[in-house]
């Protein structure tokens, strides 16, 4: 069994130390058969110490973000919420290409419901990506080592991601409404006329409040939470209710 002498040890760790984190664990699958732990143990040490290193850096970052304010107008952030919204689109696209029937689902493809579908996946995409804000998450699905994004810095996405869930289906379900020619709600139920008014309302008040969370139309107007969408679409539905109930 091959033994290393204390100073070539000794040199061994000095290079050890001059290398980065990606060239430290291509260094442990050359010496993880060595006959001896050493060198293995004195790589496996660096690269943890390194890790940590690392991990208190971001965490340090993501404490910094998460007290910075939005920069305005957002528009890496407005990026990346187009993103979510053409990866619902990409997703659903996909699967109707690459499914057994799909070009007879492409020949009876019914736009109100495709609307009625994709109306609920930004809403999944969103809290999907916010899962990267929580330590579990973050530590066993996006998983550091290996994760696309070394670091999310979205302040919409920590502060406005129920309301721009609720924005999302709003809009999805405007186009739906305009497609069916019929609105399903919670108080009310109707077609023609009334349909193509609260269609309208809900896609209006949700393009806007989009538009201002990324690019302020009125600053002071941006509820993180979409309460204020929520009442508007349920007294909007009370009215036309009323109106043609």
């Amino acid at each position: 069994m091959a033994q290393f002498t204390e100073e070539e040890l000794q040199i061994y760790k000095a290079k050890i130390r001059r290398m980065p984190l990606p060239k430290l664990r291509d260094e442990l699958l050359d010496v993880i058969n060595d006959p001896t732990p050493d060198r293995p143990n004195i790589v496996k040490t660096r690269i943890r110490i390194l890790e940590n290193r690392e991990k208190r850096y971001n965490n340090v970052k993501r404490k910094i973000a998460a007290k910075q304010k939005q920069p305005l107008p957002d528009k890496d952030g407005f990026k990346h919420f187009l993103f979510i919204i053409a990866a619902t689109f990409a997703y659903i696209l996909i699967e109707i290409f690459f499914s057994r029937d799909g070009f007879s689902l492409i020949t009876k493809f019914n736009l109100g419901r495709f609307f009625g579908t994709v109306k609920y996946f930004p809403t999944i995409g969103i809290f999907g990506w916010y899962t990267y804000y929580i330590p579990f998450f973050r530590r066993n699905v996006w998983d550091e080592k290996k994760q696309f994004f070394k670091d999310i810095p979205e302040f919409w996405l920590r502060n406005f991601k129920i309301a721009l869930s609720f924005a999302s289906f709003l809009f999805f379900f405007s186009l739906e409404i305009f497609s069916t020619k019929t609105y399903n709600g919670v108080f009310y139920s109707g077609n023609g006329l009334p349909a193509y008014i609260i269609a309208t309302g809900y896609l209006i008040s949700s393009t806007l409040y989009i538009i201002n969370v990324f690019f302020p139309i009125i600053k002071k107007f941006r509820p993180n939470y979409g309460i204020t969408l929520i009442a508007f679409a349920a007294a909007l539905e009370q009215i036309i209710s009323k109106a043609f109930g």
